[in-house]
């Protein structure tokens, strides 16, 4: 309800929410209380690193995010921000910039495309280190599969929350 809520303040009523419970899905599991092991302390169901978005989200009025009406007001308002960044103006290209940052709008200027594959095609990132123990990197997968498969997870994980039909004006594909 709060993430509907939220997304509505933000986007307006058209808004296909359900996509952002994925996220929140995607993120934590919902769930609320975790504090993330990322080494960088983000926390909440929609996995915040507040010390990066302080500034931003205090102007937006929203002053800490433990609660879960701020967080979700908080994860609407970077989402509305990333969006309104987009090239593209899909939510694809919103979600990914959420969680990888604004790589993914110049690999669909690269590719000189707005479609998802085609950004795929032309993004070259970094392998990085996904199982970190104390005897040091177990596991490493390539950047460009983390943040392509982070939108693709959650358009198929927002199916099962779908409560109604995808809006022409925002676009996920």
């Amino acid at each position: 309800m709060e993430i509907r809520k939220a997304h509505f303040y933000y986007f307006g009523l058209d808004f296909p929410y359900w996509y952002s419970i994925a996220q929140a899905e995607k993120e934590s599991r919902c769930r609320h209380s975790v504090l993330s092991t990322d080494g960088i302390g983000s926390e909440g169901f929609a996995q915040i690193t507040y010390r990066w978005w302080k500034d931003k989200l205090e102007k937006e009025g929203i002053t800490e995010i433990k609660s879960m009406p701020n967080h979700a007001r908080a994860q609407a308002f970077i989402n509305k921000y990333e969006y309104d960044r987009t090239r593209c103006k899909k939510l694809f290209e919103m979600y990914q910039r959420y969680n990888g940052g604004a790589l993914v709008s110049r690999e669909l200027a690269l590719a000189g495309s707005c479609r998802w594959g085609d950004g795929r095609k032309v993004c070259k990132r970094k392998t990085v280190c996904v199982w970190l123990t104390s005897q040091g990197c177990k596991q490493y997968r390539d950047a460009c599969d983390i943040n392509y498969e982070y939108s693709l997870r959650i358009y198929e994980a927002g199916q099962k929350y779908r409560g109604g039909s995808d809006s022409l004006a925002y676009q996920y594909w």
